[in-house]
Formats: C-alpha cells, structure tokens, sequence
C-alpha cells in the first residue's frame, strides 16, 4: 500500500509540473505573439480550455481518492486475512491499536480504535502528532531492525504503550490505562509490616528507671504519630511496637520523613536519658510471613547501625537507611560484656575447631583484634572440663598478599616462621585440605573480626563450608550481612574490634588467662590505629582502660607506634596529598593525589586523619587511585558529620567518624563530582545530634 500511495503521488506530481509547463509555454507564446497564438487563442478558447482543464483535474482527483480508498480497503482486508476474520473485534476487545505510515510517517491507515475514540490521524505526521515516538524510529534506524522497546504516550487522558514495526512501518497502540489502574491499586493496598524498638529502653531499666513516666508520654506519641496516617499499631513488648499498614499509608510516612524520630528526640533532650527509636518496614511481597522475616532482620540492621534509623527492606532489593546521624553514647557495662564473653566462651567450647577470619587489605585492628581472639579461643579450650577431645589451637585465615603494607613488615617483624605457621592458615590452605584431615567441617566455629559483609572477607568462599559464625565488629551493620551466624556482638560505640576483643577478655570469666606480650602489641596498634593516636571521637574512658589493661598484658608501646611510623617517601606522599588541600563549604574540604600517582589505602587514610588535626574542619575526604581504574575515597569527620552515612549514599561504609568507598572505572574528577553533590543534599542529615561519647 505504501508503495502504491507514494507512486499515486509522484504521478501527481508530474502532472502538475507538466501543467505548469504547458501553462508556461502557452502564456509565453500568446505574449509574444508566436505562431498568431493571440488570434488563435481568443477569449472564448480560452474559457473553453480552462474548463477542460478544470475537468480534467477533477477527473484525476477523484481517480486519485477512489485509488487510495481502494488501497486502504484492500490493506485493510489483507490486514483482516492475515490476523484473522475477527481481528475487527480482537482489536477492540484487546484496545489495541494499528497505525500504518509511510516513508515519511504519515498516516495512510488507523484501524477502528482510534476513529472510534475519534482520534483522526489519518495523513497526518505522526511524528509530529506524538514526538515522543521519535525515540522508537531512532532507535531503530540505529539497530536496522524492529525493536523490542516500548514508550508510554498519553492520548485524551488514556495511556498507551507503543511499539513500532519499522519493517512493516506499523506502530502498535496498547491501551494500558485500565491496566495501570488496577497495578496502582493493587500497590496502593499492598501490605506493609514495619517495627518500632525503643533504642536504650534497657539501659535505662536497668539503671531503676523503670517507671519513669517519660515512657508514658513516648509511647502516646508513637501511638499518635502512627494512628494519624492510619497504621495499626500494637505493643508487643515494652519496648517494641509492630505496624500494620498499606503501601499508600507507608508513602504518606516515607514522604514525612518519619518525623517520629525527631520529635522523640526533642520530646525526652531535656531528660537525663535522651531516648530515641529504630523502626524497620518491610514491602513488595505478598507473603507476610516473608515481610515479617525481612523486617525482624531490618529492625536488627537498625540496632546493629547504632539505632536512630529507619532501615526498609524491599523484597529483591537493597535496603535503604534513613537517619542514624546521632551520636551514640557508650551502652557497654561490665555485666553486659561478660554475658557476652559467656556467650561467646559457649559456642567456643562447643565446636571442634576455631578458625578466625577478617577483611581483606588487613590492617593492625583487624589483626589485633584476630590474635586476641585466638588466644581466647586457645584458653577456652584449653580449661575446658570433662572433654576428651585432643586440644586444637585456633587458627587465623591469613593472605600475606592481602594484608596491609605495615601490619605485614610488622608480621615478619615479631614472628618467627615457625609461629606463623602454626597462627596462620592461608585461603589456598583450606581449599586443599580433604576428608579427616580438614580444618573445615560440621563442628567448625568461624569467628569473623572488624567486618561484617561478607563479600569483604579474607576468604568468602570460607562463609559457604561452615554453619556457625559469630560476628564481632565495631562498624556499622549494611544490608549485606553474614546469614548463617550463630551470635554477633556489633558494638558501633567502640573505638576499635581491639577494645572489643579486650574488654572480652578482661571482663570474662578468665581467671589466670595470660594474653602473649605480642598479641598485646598488635592491640595496641590496632587502637592507635582506629583512634588515631585517641584523637577520634570515638575514643572514650573505655578506650584508654583497654590500652591500660593491654600494657599490663605486656604490650609495647614504642614497638606499637613504631609500626605505625611513616617511611621517608610516604611521609613526602602524604605532605604532596596535603597541599593539594580545597574547600567545599565551611568545615568540608577534599583533597587529591595526583592522576599518576597510585597510592595505598593506608596513605589515604593517614591523610584524612591528618587532616582532621587542622582546626575548623568538620570533615574530609580523601582521594586517589588504589589500582588503575580502581578510585578509592577515605572520609574522616570530628564526630559533628556522620561521614559514614554520606559515603554509605554511593556505595561505601564504616564508622559514623571514619568511612569510605570505592569507585571503579571513574576518574578523580568523576567521583569528587558525586561526592560533591551527594555532600550537598544530603548534608542535612548527616549531621550528627547528640553529645559526646561518655565514659
């Protein structure tokens, strides 16, 4: 039909300039009088002709339409053959629509949907009608080929989905309004399950706060809060709550920003305890016993995190976390850590073997905090009672070549060969092991130190051979979490896993433990390290009593700082890194290695915690290339910005004051540009309310 149409009009066409011409040449000889064409042509001939010819075009228009009808009538019953005898009524009960164009996409051919809905589009542009549809003729004069991409257009307030058939020059129309309708109903409905957990309700208990009446007015306000947007809310536990909602009533919280926190928080700050609120949701699934299991982990990710969140799990996709800007204040005591000891000294007794893992690039604290736990391990075992199996000592998952610079020299430093084989066990080591002679089998217990994302781990092909682990770690908790732990003691008020491991030791039941002088230094390090020499926010009373009980273990002093010591090229690194200093806004600054250089983690590290030295500023980040194409950004902050909350926004974590992230296939320029505008709107937030961590 396109073919025969565009023929037709290049007939035409001819016609008419042949007439022009003839018209032309007849006004020329009359004028000039040629071949007496003024005594031929007089004004009867002349009207005589003009009628004919007016008759004639006439004639040529009526042939003309008569010819297109016939082809559109012929069209459209090929069309009718080749879908079926009832296409008519399949188009109209399916509210499909077929536009045939031509060349140049106008309209020859609609069938009845859209002269039903008198939409009269014939030979008109349709590109013109809707230029949304541009995108689909150029994608497929880039492809050579139909394509399977659709675009949405809105006609007459009716939504249709479109798809274009460049071979056969068809567009299909899809009505979906009716459709969209009912899928936003059927989201609008959709059930949500969400939790609230008073944050430090027991905290506060236990210090014979029990019946202070603050409680009363924080649980009118969540009930409030909550009965306003229409969720139903029932307390099951004196400090937990569990929601009951729609997707449509969860939007209208979301859009709120979950206010409920702040006015919490502003409700009980003239108290002597502030109190504040996790809450977790859950959503996208049809199961609620599925949304109950995503939201009971949710509302663990929000306490693990420090608290003051909002974390929501959507089934199939990452979480998402909201707030968590306070200050956390130290919640550990001497009772609690030693119900921790006890829990972990049980799982250590019960198992066969031990085996200690931490993160890849493994730094001092990591390490550190690996050698305490061996030597709690070794003594479990070893003043076990009533067992008659052999003592296996623990042994730690070590990578020389996945091991930070420094903790490496100092590794090769303090050991001989021969301890370091009977500490350590390489990730090829466990892999080759087979049968009875493994280390890895039913009874192993996986104790994983300073990380708890599994992707990040020294070996992560060791999480899916074994059954029990247990998570100890000072960062805060991302949705990426190890499933199949047996216990986690995620305590993000900690300076350190160091002073985790130490106040474990120290408070346990250990009567007559003895920690190695080595291990000792190794802590030790592994503090100055995460605190910064004590300069981190982080650090409090009981961060310098861990240094204390760790020299009185025998650790070095001038042995720990000597392993942290810059060499004379890196110090000329870090003081080059310094100077290219500049500043975002007020208390913000970034600051760059040069393109050609690539730098180690740990000397972007040592830059943003010099940084910080430098009166004003509130935060820094630091970037450089850690590998080629591998750009990594250090975030530092005195505790008054939550450097992790920012860095979390592309990708990254850590600490609420020491954070980072890593970018690959990006330049400098590229990720300091993210970052800036991450830092800008989300600034706000990251905040950090709450006073200073306590004693």
């Amino acid at each position: 039909m396109i073919k025969a149409i565009t023929k037709l009009r290049k007939r035409t066409i001819i016609l008419v300039i042949v007439e022009g011409l003839l018209l032309g040449l007849i006004s020329l000889f009359y004028y000039l009088n040629l071949f007496n064409f003024q005594e031929i042509f007089v004004p009867p001939v002349i009207f005589s002709v003009a009628i004919g010819v007016v008759f004639f075009n006439l004639f040529v228009f009526i042939f003309i339409t008569a010819r297109i009808n016939k082809l559109r009538k012929k069209n459209t019953f090929e069309l009718v053959n080749l879908l079926g005898g009832d296409v008519k009524e399949a188009y109209n009960f399916g509210m499909l629509g077929l536009v045939v164009v031509d060349n140049d996409f106008n309209v020859t051919w609609a069938s009845e949907l859209f002269k039903e809905r008198r939409l009269l589009i014939i030979d008109k542009n349709i590109l013109a009608w809707k230029p949304e549809l541009i995108r689909l003729v150029e994608l497929s004069e880039v492809l050579a080929d139909n394509v399977e991409d659709t675009i949405k257009v809105e006609i007459e307030s009716r939504n249709y989905e479109v798809k274009y058939l460049s071979k056969a020059g068809i567009f299909l129309f899809k009505d979906i309004t009716e459709f969209e309708y009912l899928f936003d109903s059927n989201q609008a409905t959709a059930p949500v399950l969400g939790v609230v957990v008073i944050d430090n309700f027991v905290d506060i208990v236990v210090k014979g706060e029990h019946s202070n009446p603050i409680f009363g007015t924080v649980n009118s306000l969540i009930l409030e809060y909550f009965s306003n947007y229409g969720v139903l809310l029932k307390q099951y536990r004196e400090d937990a709550y569990l929601l009951i909602l729609n997707k449509e009533n969860f939007d209208k919280l979301y859009a709120d920003n979950f206010s409920i926190l702040q006015k919490i928080k502003d409700k009980t700050s003239n108290q002597d305890y502030q109190i504040s609120l996790s809450m977790a949701f859950a959503y996208n699934f049809p199961d609620v016993l599925k949304l109950n299991e995503l939201v009971l982990n949710a509302i663990d990710t929000a306490m693990a995190r420090g608290g003051d969140q909002v974390v929501i799990a959507r089934y199939g996709e990452e979480s998402e976390f909201i707030g968590g800007a306070t200050s956390q204040a130290e919640k550990r005591n001497k009772t609690a850590i030693r119900l921790y000891a006890d829990t972990i000294f049980r799982h250590i007794r019960e198992a066969k073997n031990v085996l200690i893992m931490t993160h890849t690039d493994t730094d001092f604290d990591a390490l550190g905090a690996s050698l305490g736990l061996k030597a709690m391990a070794d003594y479990v075992k070893k003043t076990q009672k009533g067992t008659k199996v052999q003592f296996q000592p623990a042994r730690i998952v070590y990578e020389h070549n996945l091991t930070e610079l420094k903790t490496r020299m100092a590794v090769n430093r303090m050991f001989t060969k021969q301890e370091m084989n009977d500490m350590f066990i390489s990730p090829e080591e466990i892999d080759d092991q087979k049968g009875t002679a493994s280390l890895v089998n039913s009874g192993t217990l996986l104790i994983i130190a300073d990380v708890s994302c599994p992707q990040l781990t020294l070996h992560p092909k060791l999480l899916e051979r074994v059954d029990k682990v247990i998570v100890i770690d000072h960062h805060r908790r991302t949705d990426e979490f190890i499933d199949q732990r047996l216990y986690d003691y995620i305590e993000t008020s900690a300076s350190s896993t160091c002073e985790i491991v130490t106040e474990l030791l120290h408070y346990g039941n250990t009567p007559n433990f003895v920690l190695p002088p080595k291990y000792a230094t190794f802590m030790l390090a592994g503090i100055y390290l995460d605190t910064n020499y004590f300069r981190t926010k982080t650090t409090g009373s009981r961060t310098f009593l861990a240094s204390m009980v760790l020299e009185d273990w025998g650790a070095d002093v001038m042995t720990a700082d000597d392993f942290l010591k810059d060499n004379v090229e890196e110090y000329a690194l870090i003081t080059k890194i310094m100077n290219s200093m500049t500043t975002l806004s007020v208390g913000i600054v970034f600051l760059r290695a040069d393109e050609t250089d690539i730098v180690t983690p740990e000397t972007l590290s040592k830059v943003a915690n010099q940084s910080m030295r430098i009166k004003g500023i509130q935060a820094s980040f630091v970037i450089g290339y850690t590998a080629p194409k591998v750009v990594k950004v250090s975030g530092r902050s005195n505790g008054e910005i939550n450097v992790q909350f920012l860095l979390e926004k592309v990708g990254g974590g850590g600490h609420q004051a020491s954070a980072a992230a890593v970018f690959t296939d990006k330049t400098l320029d590229d990720v300091q540009e993210i970052l800036e505008d991450v830092i800008n709107q989300n600034l706000s937030q990251a905040k950090v309310v709450g006073g200073k961590k306590g004693g």
